[in-house]
């Protein structure tokens, strides 16, 4: 993945991660999962901001017109993963309040 399309990456992540965002996520899931409509609202948020990244991905290689190799989509997991415990740990916080 070249630095560009990392940089876009992460900086979709730090982004969902500010704590305005999160708060908000969270409001809306937690009110989800006491309709019955989620199962948990810390997972949901945790999806939320990894379909960001990739939705940011996407658009970007989209607009370059540069197909995603799968070399690409394995170095996008590998920064997904990285950053999972600061994810989790962000949304824990959160929820911990």
């Amino acid at each position: 993945m070249e630095a560009v399309a990392r940089g876009i990456v992460e900086q979709a992540m730090d982004d969902e991660l500010t704590d305005r965002r999160l708060e908000l996520s969270y409001n809306t899931f937690k009110q989800l999962e006491k309709e019955g409509l989620l199962e948990s609202a810390e997972s949901a948020m945790f999806g939320k901001i990894y379909s960001e990244a990739f939705s940011y991905f996407v658009y970007y290689k989209m607009h370059s017109k540069e197909a995603i190799s799968l070399t690409e989509m394995e170095e996008f997991g590998k920064v997904i993963d990285r950053r999972a415990h600061e994810i989790k740990g962000k949304i824990i916080h959160l929820t911990a309040r």
